[in-house]
């Protein structure tokens, strides 16, 4: 994920991450996941280790990419604590999935990698990040006990084209703006995304999806601002997750 940290108004760095488009991709995968099987209190011991460690992880990147670890201390000592209460009580009641933790590490290898050359907004990175992001819809769907097992794998492969739809669109209307290969590449993946996801879940998903594809190919060539584009996300998102919670 793009990385950035900004001090507060006290001068110290805040612990919550910045990062606003990360949320949707930190919530929707596990609560697909998650009502695709069965809710159980088990899953409240895994979102507090999932959002911990990616409060955390957001810190230690930072303290990677500037080389100012202290200036996180705060926030590894917040998150590390969170991280290891919920994350011991949670093995302690399903120690059989910790290697579905272990599968995200390759990932962030390559988050760390990224970050030591401040380049962390490449493609790549992002790609990388929403596949681990994705995973987690696999993970809340075990923990809930979920026997549908066809459907969890559409599920995340729906979330996984969504978000790499997503990445593509956010920079032909930031960082890329005017760039035409981003541009066709995030056409290209909208139809793709609408196309496949209509066949793996619900031909009625291409209605949600067919206005995706249609804020891909119109609002580039609009001038609206970041903040414009951020509010929109919030409702695409919205509107993404609740039409794949339909297909449950």
């Amino acid at each position: 994920m793009a990385l950035q940290a900004k001090k507060n108004k006290r001068g110290s760095m805040p612990i919550i991450p910045n990062q606003h488009g990360a949320w949707a991709m930190l919530i929707i995968p596990f609560l697909l996941g998650m009502l695709a099987a069965k809710p159980n209190w088990t899953h409240l011991w895994l979102a507090a280790a999932w959002f911990s460690a990616y409060c955390g992880s957001f810190a230690f990147l930072q303290g990677v990419k500037t080389s100012k670890y202290a200036a996180y201390k705060r926030a590894y000592l917040v998150w590390g604590t969170v991280l290891l209460v919920s994350g011991v009580i949670l093995l302690s009641c399903r120690l059989d999935i910790w290697w579905m933790g272990a599968v995200m590490l390759p990932c962030y290898l390559v988050h760390i990698w990224f970050a030591k050359r401040k380049n962390e907004r490449h493609f790549l990175n992002d790609a990388v990040a929403v596949l681990q992001f994705c995973w987690m819809l696999i993970i809340a769907f075990e923990v809930g006990g979920g026997t549908a097992w066809s459907l969890a794998w559409r599920l995340c492969a729906a979330c996984v084209l969504y978000f790499v739809g997503t990445i593509f669109y956010v920079k032909t209307m930031i960082r890329e703006k005017g760039n035409k290969n981003y541009y066709v590449g995030s056409v290209t993946v909208h139809i793709v995304a609408g196309a496949t996801v209509g066949l793996l879940l619900s031909p009625w998903l291409a209605l949600p999806f067919g206005l995706l594809f249609f804020r891909a190919v119109w609002m580039p060539n609009q001038r609206v601002t970041i903040k414009q584009v951020g509010i929109s996300e919030i409702a695409f998102s919205v509107m993404t997750a609740f039409s794949l919670a339909l297909c449950i």
